[in-house]
């Protein structure tokens, strides 16, 4: 048997990040149901720092999360950020919704077509500029947090899906993939499975719901240079797309609830992207390049998961991070590290606490099954 003092469940970023977090203190196993990390949403993320995204506790979580990629590019663990591409959120015609928002300036139609080619000033009203928004390189992230844990004698067990566990003895007795590994501590950060891994530890389901969001690579108009161009949402978010390797990748920002599993686009949300897509900026699509779907979860409020379940020792939850996982993986990470050692401080307290588990309402077992 594999005794460790901290087992990680799922190999996404934010799994990753906690594993970095907690080698120091103590030997780590990270556990993933597939043969690589960063399989299933981390990996499909659009994988863009934009301040201005999700409710108050993200952007709190956000600002935190830019001082510590900014402290691993300093200490040489990984750099993350590409140069500034800029967000720039749109109001079409005739849309009530304004756009305003902190982090956002101002654009006049005709501004806005002047830092992306590929609008038509006559189909909006106008535009607001995040300019420091900027690409972040889920790989870097990856292979720096992979380094840590295994300098610090930590292992990554991969194709491990976690089928039992037992509390005994003060410690977590787990049978995942063929192996039979212990620990004290347990993080579920298992993405879209993490209310069902957490029925394994014996815990009530929170009602996280595992949403698929779809995109699709498609040709940019005529000879425009998009290489620096930023990435463009509609005020109402139905609809992005970003420079991608020479193409565009859109999406329709679709948030189909389904149950977890590796998913695919399904054709009609393609449809519907380019569609938007077309609305929005008068272009045509002729046709597209390749497609893809991950998972991004959420509870109710939005806001993160991340802390002691309210009940079973030893357990904690690291999920529902939506669609700013990427993004705020270093600062949830460290978060919970602060929580698990006893190290958090008093400033971190209000943060701390929109963030617990235990403030979204149990779901029975057979609730969350059914969902």
């Amino acid at each position: 048997m594999g005794e460790f003092d901290f087992l990680i469940i799922g190999a996404g970023i934010a799994g990753l990040a906690a594993a970095a977090e907690l080698a120091p203190a103590g030997k780590v196993a990270l556990v993933e149901q597939e043969a690589h990390p960063c399989h299933h949403s981390s990996g499909r993320s659009a994988a863009i720092f934009v301040r201005s995204y999700g409710n108050d506790v993200v952007q709190a979580i956000t600002a935190r999360a830019a001082i510590l990629f900014a402290q691993a590019e300093s200490d040489g663990l990984f750099s993350a950020f590409a140069p500034p591409r800029g967000v720039m959120v749109v109001t079409p015609s005739g849309s009530t919704n304004s756009g305003e928002a902190p982090f956002r300036e101002y654009l006049t139609a005709r501004e806005a077509v002047r830092l992306m080619p590929c609008l038509d000033a006559d189909r909006i009203d106008h535009g607001w500029w995040e300019p420091g928004a900027c690409d972040i390189d889920v790989h870097a992230m990856q292979t720096g947090y992979l380094r840590v844990l295994r300098a610090h004698g930590g292992e990554l067990i991969a194709e491990a899906p976690v089928r039992l566990a037992e509390y005994r003895g003060d410690r977590w007795h787990v049978e995942a993939g063929g192996q039979r590994l212990s620990a004290p501590v347990v993080v579920n950060a298992a993405g879209g499975w993490v209310d069902r891994v957490a029925m394994l530890f014996g815990a009530s389901p929170r009602g996280v719901t595992p949403m698929r969001r779809s995109a699709v690579l498609i040709d940019p108009p005529g000879d425009i240079e998009i290489a620096g161009l930023p990435m463009v949402v509609d005020v109402d978010e139905t609809v992005y797309f970003k420079p991608d390797a020479g193409r565009l990748m859109l999406s329709p920002a679709d948030a189909t609830p389904v149950e977890p599993h590796d998913c695919w686009p399904e054709d009609l949300d393609l449809a519907i992207a380019v569609d938007r897509y077309e609305r929005l900026t008068g272009n045509k699509v002729s046709h597209v390049h390749g497609s893809w779907a991950g998972l991004r979860s959420f509870v109710p409020d939005e806001s993160p998961l991340v802390g002691p379940d309210p009940n079973v020792p030893g357990l904690h939850w690291l999920g529902a991070l939506g669609g700013f996982g990427v993004q705020s993986a270093p600062a949830l990470a460290r978060l919970l590290a602060d929580q698990i050692l006893g190290r958090s401080r008093e400033a971190d307290i209000d943060l701390i606490t929109a963030i617990q588990p235990g403030r979204i309402s149990a779901q029975s077992s057979a609730e969350a099954v059914s969902t």
